[in-house]
């Protein structure tokens, strides 16, 4: 399932954000959250919380807009890389189909060729 911001980061306290999601990412997705690299920023992926429909960050005011981009690029490397799972799985889902279906068939054609018998 694909998850998106869908808000501003919002404070209590002018350290603490939260950010909205759209839905509930699931444990695979925040894994895959948690993997995207980002070398040579103060930013770090592992330093986000996931909560049911938000995650949260520590940064200072000025750190913000950073941040933000930074889960922005984070999102979409989740989603993308859920994405090309799912999408593996859906293939290997097809092959299997595909294979039981020519067993099927050739079932079929054998009780056809010996129905006289």
């Amino acid at each position: 399932m694909k998850i998106m911001r869908s808000g501003p980061p919002t404070t209590h306290d002018s350290v603490l954000w939260r950010v909205p999601l759209d839905g509930r990412p699931s444990a695979a997705w925040q894994k895959a959250f948690e993997t995207a690299d980002e070398p040579g920023t103060a930013c770090h992926p592992k330093r986000v919380h996931f909560e049911p429909d938000s995650l949260t960050f520590r940064a200072q005011e000025r750190e913000v807009t950073e941040w933000v981009a930074a889960i922005d690029r984070y999102i979409r490397h989740a989603n993308e890389a859920l994405s090309a799972v799912e999408q593996t799985a859906r293939n290997a889902a097809d092959r299997a189909q595909a294979n039981t279906d020519q067993r099927r068939q050739r079932a079929t054609d054998a009780n056809e060729r010996f129905k006289d018998l």
